[in-house]
């Protein structure tokens, strides 16, 4: 029987991930095409004076299995090493090392709400499946876990910085999926050396390349459809693939503009927008921290030190930094803000938090017009095969809720996608078993740090 031409738009985790389970269960006509010179998508580097630095900020997180499955598969895992971070909330001037027991106390909260916090916290670490809180805000879901206080306190400003909203129009099956994965107060992994989502990202492109044909820096620009199905691909410059089955793994904005797709719930999902600033420094950052939570009121709403995480990120003596904006939609005005002016606000946000000036070296600024699902109270996933198109599949962050939107959740994506295909097919795959089963080897702890 003549095998199907399966067609994959977007090379980054979940179409390499889809493209690699579907060959792997023998299917040998797949064509993966990214409009980028390399695959990857969100977790791709820049290079700079030699070594590679990420887009944003990317740690490894000790409960994404299916990263951790990946990172074994590309034979990198056992060069992980793992480091408990600082995590620094910035407030009305003053700073607050929340995962020591001496800045939790300092914290202006009051020492009934602090206890109800840590009872809520202790909850959640121990749920892993949040699916009964869809349909619930996270208003809701801090309100009953802990209390008003709690959410007035911490959430409301954490909601406000990532999505610009207030916590009763935000998921609760989304910020329990957050509480549970602990990113504050769990070690957060790296690979010494090198930056690790480029490590990932040419590891998995290895694993897909004798079998996948792999199509670079070719834009789609339409999808032809007969009837109620996808016929082929129209490429920018006019050339056009035929396929049988296609993939589509591109935000859901840029898909209903290549076809017009009525599938539920595709219509309705809205992106929220990124800014990220790299940039390297010869002053040290201090206090040493990882992740500081700035005051609403700045132009980021994050400032990471990549080289806290991953000392070995820059050259020697260097300290390598990241400013992060979210914004609730491209349209704001801050979005097409001249870089120029963008890093001299970023430079005041330096100094008012950390209290020392910002002399960067060199400087890369990234715009991501489409970076995240805006995971409202109301949201569900969309699902995994197009009610237009007989042999339209959907993959990618939105089919990734409740769960944290990462690397391992975009990988295991594109799993899910190939195995419902595969099963649309007659055939079966067991990865998602095996990711299940997976066992990681012992946390490697990196040096000066315990567990």
């Amino acid at each position: 029987m003549r095998q199907p031409a399966v067609v994959i738009i977007g090379g980054g985790l979940s179409g390499i991930a889809a493209a690699w389970a579907l060959a792997r269960a023998g299917l040998r006509r797949i064509t993966l095409i990214e409009r980028g010179a390399s695959l990857g998508g969100l977790a791709g580097s820049f290079e700079r004076n030699g070594r590679f630095y990420p887009l944003g900020y990317h740690h490894i997180l000790h409960r994404d299995h299916t990263l951790l499955y990946f990172l074994a598969q590309i034979g990198a895992l056992d060069r992980v090493r793992w480091r408990r971070i600082r995590m620094i909330f910035h407030a009305a001037g003053r700073r607050y090392d929340l995962t020591s027991p001496s800045g939790f106390m300092r914290f202006p909260m009051s020492a009934i709400d602090k206890a109800r916090f840590a009872w809520m916290m202790l909850r959640a670490s121990r749920k892993s499946d949040w699916r009964d809180w869809e349909g619930r805000s996270a208003a809701e879901l801090v309100d009953t876990l802990a209390s008003p206080g709690v959410r007035r306190a911490l959430f409301e400003p954490l909601t406000q910085l990532r999505f610009e909203m207030a916590c009763r129009e935000i998921s609760g099956a989304w910020l329990g999926a957050r509480l549970h994965h602990r990113e504050g107060s769990a070690p957060l992994g790296y690979i010494p050396h090198t930056n690790w989502t480029k490590t990932l990202c040419d590891g998995v492109t290895r694993l897909i390349a004798s079998d996948v044909s792999i199509v670079t820096q070719r834009g789609v620009a339409k999808l032809h459809s007969d009837g109620h199905r996808v016929s082929r691909v129209e490429f920018a410059d006019g050339d056009t693939l035929d396929g049988d089955v296609f993939v589509s793994t591109v935000p859901t904005e840029v898909l209903t503009r290549l076809v017009p797709d009525r599938t539920p719930e595709m219509s309705r999902i809205r992106y929220t927008a990124l800014l990220s600033a790299v940039c390297t420094t010869a002053t040290p950052v201090t206090p040493d921290f990882y992740w500081m939570n700035l005051a609403p009121g700045l132009t980021a709403c994050g400032l990471f030190v990549l080289s806290s995480l991953n000392p070995t990120i820059g050259a020697p003596g260097e300290t390598c930094v990241n400013f992060v904006t979210h914004l609730r939609t491209r349209d704001s005005p801050l979005f097409g803000l001249a870089d120029e002016e963008l890093l001299a606000r970023y430079a005041n946000d330096f100094e008012r938090a950390v209290g020392a000036r910002l002399e960067p070296t060199w400087t890369h600024v990234s715009r991501v017009a489409m970076y995240c699902p805006l995971f409202d109270a109301a949201w569900r996933n969309p699902p995994v095969r197009s009610v237009t198109f007989s042999n339209l599949y959907f993959a990618g962050n939105y089919r990734t809720f409740p769960s944290v939107a990462s690397t391992g959740t975009a990988l295991h994506s594109g799993i899910d996608t190939a195995t419902a295909l595969l099963q649309d097919l007659g055939t079966t795959t067991d990865l998602v078993g095996q990711i299940a089963r997976f066992t990681p080897p012992r946390m490697h702890i990196a040096a000066g740090t315990s567990l």
